[in-house]
């Protein structure tokens, strides 16, 4: 009976980042083997799984994303849960296996957990936090986003922060590709050896957009501009399509 209750370490939702401060979001870098059946797992299981969590109140949403092109990285999804203040202390919460897989067996379900380990890598777990959301639409996030990671100064993170908003409050409503912008801060971990502890995410409705937008003709960066390179660092940028949410 023990697999009847499973804590889970993978989760993530995608809903209204940077809509509501009581929320934040636990972000789970995976590295999926190759020739397994990890999103078969994940789409068909695990999105069964954290819709009873949510149905529990353990959490408030859950989404999959899979990195474009991710040989290039050191992930190939992102999964990400979206949890409420007054829900934090329950994350960890373990879920009724038996009734979320009524037709499984205990010997199915410890083999499946098995399998699940030994088809993915765990890459990175987070808690974040928004800052501020921008968007041009009305609707949920879109179909692809441009995460991007930002190592800031010690001392300079307030700077920042400002400098990023007014940045992104004078170029989003004449933006042409982007639909939207999220700036948000890494909470769960503080120190000065942390390889990015700022998360800006750019959000297209089309893959094409953000090419089109990274195509545009190079030009050098403005006073403004230059003033924000001095305090920040661009780590690394991921683009992801979103392959499902679980509400």
């Amino acid at each position: 009976m023990k697999y009847l209750i499973l804590t889970l370490s993978i989760c993530f939702c995608l809903n209204v980042w940077g809509q509501d401060n009581n929320t934040y979001l636990r972000l789970t870098f995976i590295k999926a083997k190759e020739g397994s059946n990890y999103r078969e797992n994940l789409t068909q299981k695990f999105a069964r799984l954290h819709k009873q969590r949510i149905e529990d109140g353990i959490i408030n949403g859950w989404d999959l994303w899979q990195v474009v092109n991710s040989r290039q990285t050191p992930f190939s999804h992102v999964i990400v849960t979206l949890v409420e203040l007054s829900k934090m202390d329950s994350l960890y919460s373990g879920v009724n296996m038996q009734k979320v897989f009524p037709d499984m067996t205990d010997g199915d379900l410890e083999n499946f957990y098995e399998e699940n380990i030994k088809s993915r890598d765990i890459i990175g777990d987070y808690i974040i936090t928004s800052i501020k959301s921008i968007s041009n639409t009305n609707s949920s996030p879109d179909e692809f986003m441009v995460m991007n990671f930002m190592k800031v100064k010690e001392g300079k993170f307030k700077t920042f922060e400002n400098m990023e908003i007014d940045l992104a409050m004078a170029v989003m409503p004449d933006e042409k590709f982007r639909t939207g912008w999220t700036l948000q801060k890494r909470i769960d971990k503080y120190g000065t050896d942390l390889y990015w502890n700022y998360l800006t995410v750019d959000w297209y409705a089309k893959y094409s957009d953000y090419i089109k937008a990274s195509s545009m003709p190079a030009v050098d960066a403005d006073k403004n501009y230059q003033s924000m390179m001095g305090i920040r660092d661009l780590r690394d940028r991921a683009v992801l399509r979103k392959i499902m949410s679980v509400r």
